[in-house]
């Protein structure tokens, strides 16, 4: 079969779904590959539903988690060297050192996640983490650590794993290191920490790398908002997508 020859051979593969790379991958019994929580948040029922691409029922205890290889083929922790984006994030985290205010950083890259474990422990910066490998159970207990226990500052998050169902109103500070092509996305991660029991004030920050596509994509992000809200006509849409492509790739 066609995704058991895609893994034989290591190949990453993406989403049908999200159109994306596999976060937290899951096999089906009818052989399809997807993101958990892409397959998931598609089902009306939290114990079954239809898959996306055949429609056959399946059920959530049938799933099975896909293997990945390992992420890195270096010694990253040996070689490593800070960006400016990272410099940028820590310098951030250093000033709210002490306040006993907690702290959200999201990541659309569980790869960059793993990158930024190495400068927190290296400046003695506690944190939990929380993506798309983690079972329901697992999830709930990092949640309840990172919420009960103070010496806790930071929890890293996938953003998509950040955007299912989490009260997340123990941190009142959210930093987003990277754009999501559909800031509804962003939004509703964000939406985990400035919700019903919040009774802090919520700062939220975003990084954006000037000159790069990351700029782009805010672009992209702000007329995606205004098609959203009805400010665009049916054309004005049309060409909007066409120039959405122009300006990524240019």
């Amino acid at each position: 079969m066609e995704v058991v020859e895609e893994l034989r051979k290591g190949e990453e593969g993406e989403c049908p779904i999200c159109l994306e790379a596999f976060e937290d991958a899951v096999l089906t019994p009818c052989a399809h590959r997807l993101c958990r929580e892409c397959l998931l948040a598609s089902w009306r029922s939290t114990t079954s539903g239809l898959c996306p691409v055949c429609r056959t029922t399946v059920n959530k205890q049938d799933l099975i988690t896909a293997p990945t290889d390992c992420r890195f083929q270096v010694d990253v922790e040996k070689n490593w060297v800070e960006s400016s984006k990272v410099s940028a994030l820590l310098h951030e985290l250093e000033k709210l050192r002490g306040s006993g205010s907690k702290s959200i950083v999201f990541s659309q890259w569980t790869a960059f996640l793993d990158l930024l474990q190495i400068p927190l422990s290296r400046n003695k910066i506690i944190f939990a983490r929380l993506d798309g490998t983690l079972n329901q159970q697992q999830r709930e207990k990092v949640i309840s650590r990172f919420t009960e226990e103070k010496d806790i500052m930071v929890l890293l998050m996938s953003l998509k794993a950040g955007g299912v169902g989490i009260n997340l109103t123990a941190a009142c500070n959210a930093f987003l290191l990277d754009p999501w092509w559909n800031p509804a996305v962003e939004e509703q991660a964000v939406m985990r920490i400035h919700r019903i029991g919040q009774t802090k004030p919520v700062t939220i920050k975003r990084f954006i790398v000037k000159g790069t596509v990351e700029e782009r994509m805010e672009s992209v992000q702000a007329r995606k908002q205004r098609m959203i809200s009805g400010a665009l006509t049916d054309q004005e849409v049309r060409t909007a997508r066409i120039e959405e492509l122009k300006m990524l790739f240019t």
